[in-house]
C-alpha cells in the first residue's frame, strides 16, 4: 500500500524495507535520474527480466523495455519476486512515462 506525501504526487511506501531507505531509494526519480542497479543487483535484474520475458513479451513489451523495468524494479527495491514484478511492470506499461518512443 502506498501513501501520498504532501510535497509530491508520487506514491511512496509507508514502511519501506530498511535496505531501501539506507540508500535513499524511496526518493522520486526524474527521467534524468532513474536509478540504476548497483553492481550486485545487475544479475538479479537480468534473471528477473529473463523470468518475465515470455509473459511480458506476449503482452507486447519489447526486450529492451523488460530489461529497463527489471533494472528499475531492483534498483528502487520496489518489491520481491516474479509475481510482484509482473504486476508492477504491467502497471508501468510498455512505454516509459513521458515518452513517445516505441521500444
Amino acid at each position: 500500500m502506498s501513501i501520498q506525501t504532501p510535497d509530491d504526487d508520487l506514491p511512496r511506501e509507508p514502511d519501506p524495507p530498511a535496505r531501501a531507505t539506507d540508500v535513499d531509494k524511496q526518493d522520486p526519480a526524474t527521467p534524468d535520474s532513474i536509478p540504476e542497479p548497483e553492481a550486485s543487483e545487475v544479475e538479479s535484474a537480468r534473471l528477473l527480466a529473463n523470468q518475465a520475458r515470455s509473459e511480458l513479451g506476449a503482452e507486447g513489451f519489447s526486450d529492451r523495455r523488460i530489461d529497463e523495468l527489471a533494472s528499475e524494479f531492483i534498483a528502487r527495491d520496489i518489491g520481491e519476486g516474479l509475481e510482484e514484478f509482473l504486476r508492477w511492470a504491467q502497471a508501468e506499461g510498455q512505454l516509459p512515462q513521458g515518452s513517445g518512443d516505441i521500444y
